[in-house]
């Protein structure tokens, strides 16, 4: 690793440690509104938090095979689910390009060229981004968020309605796709690619997308619903669109690992104009640790796949 490299690592960790560490004294300095707050567990809620969750985990996979689909190439579904889920542990280091090396090395296993992984990872961010960007809509269409947020709407509009046309341009554009992908392909000194899925394919990858953040979201709201009552709080679609947000802040954020304290604080800049901000700053921060388990609970599933692989493997030989 080069002088450049390690630099940014430092500064990404150091500017994910500092937002955690004021999201940590947000709360322990309004401590005792926290104690009288009305926390709770409802069982029933976390139990359909960790369904959707993981069903938004599984969206993901499919995602990465559907776009294989689109060179040609199929996988199972354990197989893609091992590629996407052993190469997400790279996200935790600054900069994303150890999870772009770390798919790149495991589909080889799967026989898949190098440069058709590469330009799978490229795809997922293109199909991904905008199908985010719908939901994110949603959320400040019917949301009903804060006042103190509106300010922002427009902005955001602009910016999102910018990028959902230029995607739509080249989504139903012949050849569209292909030729941004190898521009982005050509920009990181990649192999071209020849990219040009039946229309299917394309609605089929960008369904997945919108069903993967959907999930996301959801799991979210009923998380929050196993922790409080919001009886008198945001609803479903604020609820949901805001961790959509702060999850696509954060992951864009190169700097930081795995969006560590960009999302948090993202998401706690969202709920605190009802919640407040030591309520925000916790749901941001307990809900960053069940992350945190379930994508270790995922990487355990994900090395699991490898005896299924065995099993065929021996299967084949014996016959």
């Amino acid at each position: 690793m080069n002088a450049k490299k390690l630099i940014k690592n430092i500064l990404g960790w150091l500017i994910a440690a500092a937002i955690i560490y004021i999201l940590f004294r947000t709360i322990y300095n309004n401590r005792a509104e926290l104690e009288n707050w009305d926390w709770r567990i409802d069982w029933f809620y976390a139990f359909l938090s960790i369904i959707t969750l993981m069903g938004a985990y599984v969206c993901g996979s499919m995602i990465w095979r559907a776009v294989l689909e689109g060179f040609g190439i199929k996988v199972a579904l354990h197989e893609s689910f091992r590629v996407v889920y052993l190469a997400n542990l790279g996200r935790y280091i600054p900069g994303k390009v150890f999870q772009v090396v770390g798919m790149v090395g495991l589909a080889k296993q799967l026989d898949i060229p190098a440069k058709v992984s590469l330009a799978s990872f490229a795809l997922i961010q293109a199909y991904a981004l905008p199908a985010s960007f719908v939901l994110i809509g949603f959320f400040f269409l019917f949301g009903h968020p804060p006042d103190s947020l509106v300010i922002f709407r427009d902005v955001m509009y602009i910016f999102m309605g910018a990028v959902l046309l230029f995607f739509l341009f080249l989504f139903f554009k012949p050849d569209g796709l292909n030729w941004a992908l190898n521009k982005v392909l050509k920009l990181f000194k990649g192999e071209p690619v020849n990219y040009c899925p039946a229309m299917r394919n394309r609605i089929v990858i960008f369904v997945w997308c919108l069903l993967n953040w959907g999930l996301f979201g959801v799991s979210f709201y009923f998380f929050t619903k196993a922790l409080m009552n919001l009886a008198n709080g945001l609803g479903f679609v604020y609820m949901a669109g805001s961790y959509v947000t702060a999850y696509i802040v954060g992951y864009v954020t190169f700097l930081s690992p795995a969006g560590l304290g960009v999302r948090e604080g993202v998401m706690s800049a969202l709920l605190a104009p009802t919640f407040g901000g030591p309520v925000a700053a916790s749901i941001a921060l307990i809900h960053r640790v069940l992350i945190t388990i379930a994508e270790a609970a995922i990487t355990l599933l994900a090395l699991a796949t490898y005896k299924i692989r065995r099993r065929e493997n021996d299967t084949t030989h014996s016959v």
